[in-house]
């Protein structure tokens, strides 16, 4: 590859797939070349040189709007423009919500039915505006979305709505995974005993491993490899943060005192040492909520709110430090309460849902709607890039 991007090189079939260390530059241009002379297992000699080259794109955005009415559907937005914003799909009946496949080239998207409670997910390609249905949920509802990083599989949540058991309740949810190197697509539960129930699935960077939330344990980390699952308990509705390594989880943790607002901190599972410890102090008059792993692992983005007197009516979010819990901020704006948020591949931007909740003059805002804003950890700064739109997701 010119020029030189270590990576890794491994087969999928008759397929050669090479897995870059760190993400390519956005707007740089690469050639792949196949040199004349290579030698494939079985002896055979590549006649003459093969060649490609392409420019990876700049990254962009995709989001949920309008907020306020309905339908929602999906729209994306060129970073650096946003009167670039397009819609890309065109449900009548909504979409609840979606995921972009690792190579940007895809949507996978849950859409409501328009006569059931039902939901199906379906795949958008973004180039073509075609459209594949992939799940058939004619008694349940599937949504949530979430990519494997080789993009090949994707974890979904499903309830079963137990229609034809006549007095049988609908089910609790669990995770199921799409297979889409098979054509069509198939699906299974994530476990095949029932019993093991789960929602919200991580990723680990390589695949190998995924964390859910089981609502009886805590979270649970699945190894594809071993074929083990741990368990980390919490009391809190959160599946925390697996680690781009799939080693550890880090997750918040509630505190509740007479008299005083309950509190939450995050703790650290060390799946491989079996290990459980504090990340930040239980007695600090903080609550840390949302928490996600820059690629890489090399530091956390958290939401918290300050209960002192540093008081923050609405999360803010900080970049932490995973070793010891130092943090800086990141948002300081006390009109607004931040929400959602996601790393780009590269570790320098996060993509923030946000809420206006003041006006200028700091009096509660009646009309308030949710935006999209980029921080820029390079250049210290926050852009708006939609107004009225929510559960932003990168379209690398």
């Amino acid at each position: 590859v010119e020029p030189d991007v270590p990576g890794e090189l491994s087969w999928s079939g008759s397929s050669a797939l090479y897995r870059p260390e760190r993400p390519l530059d956005p707007g740089k241009h690469y050639t792949v070349v196949l040199e004349k002379g290579a030698r494939s297992q079985a002896g055979r000699e590549v006649l003459s040189e093969y060649r490609f080259s392409f420019t990876v794109q700049q990254p962009r955005i995709a989001y949920l709007a309008p907020a306020d009415s309905a339908p929602q559907n999906v729209w994306v937005v060129d970073q650096g423009n946003p009167n670039s914003a397009r819609q890309v799909t065109f449900s009548p009946s909504g979409v609840y919500d979606f995921g972009v496949s690792p190579d940007g080239s895809q949507i996978a998207f849950a859409e409501r039915g328009s006569l059931t409670n039902t939901s199906d997910i379906k795949l958008l390609d973004l180039a073509t505006g075609g459209i594949t249905q992939l799940t058939n949920c004619l008694d349940s509802d599937c949504t949530t979305p979430v990519w494997r990083p080789d993009g090949r599989v994707i974890a979904y949540n499903r309830v079963d709505f137990n229609s034809d058991l006549g007095s049988v309740d609908a089910s609790p949810t669990r995770v199921w995974l799409l297979d889409l190197a098979t054509t069509p697509a198939t699906t299974r539960p994530l476990f095949s005993d029932l019993q093991i129930l789960g929602r919200s699935p991580q990723w680990s960077s390589d695949g190998k491993q995924i964390s859910v939330f089981n609502r009886d344990t805590g979270i649970l980390v699945y190894d594809f490899d071993s074929n083990t699952l741990s368990e980390v308990p919490s009391r809190t509705a959160s599946s925390g943060a697996l680690s781009p390594d799939g080693t550890k989880v880090v997750f918040p943790e509630i505190v509740f005192a007479d008299g005083q607002e309950p509190r939450s901190y995050l703790q650290v599972a060390d799946i491989s040492a079996n290990e459980l410890y504090p990340l930040t102090e239980p007695d600090e008059p903080v609550q840390d909520e949302r928490v996600v792993w820059q690629p890489g692992g090399e530091m956390l983005a958290v939401a918290r709110r300050y209960l002192d007197e540093r008081f923050t009516r609405g999360y803010q979010v900080y970049l932490m430090n995973p070793d010891d819990g130092s943090v800086r901020a990141l948002t300081d704006d006390p009109r607004y309460a931040n929400a959602f948020f996601a790393w780009d591949p590269t570790g320098t931007q996060l993509v923030i849902q946000r809420f206006p909740e003041f006006a200028a003059d700091g009096q509660p805002n009646p009309d308030g709607r949710p935006e999209i804003w980029i921080y820029d950890l390079d250049a210290e700064a926050l852009t708006q890039v939609a107004s009225n739109a929510f559960h932003p997701r990168w379209v690398p």
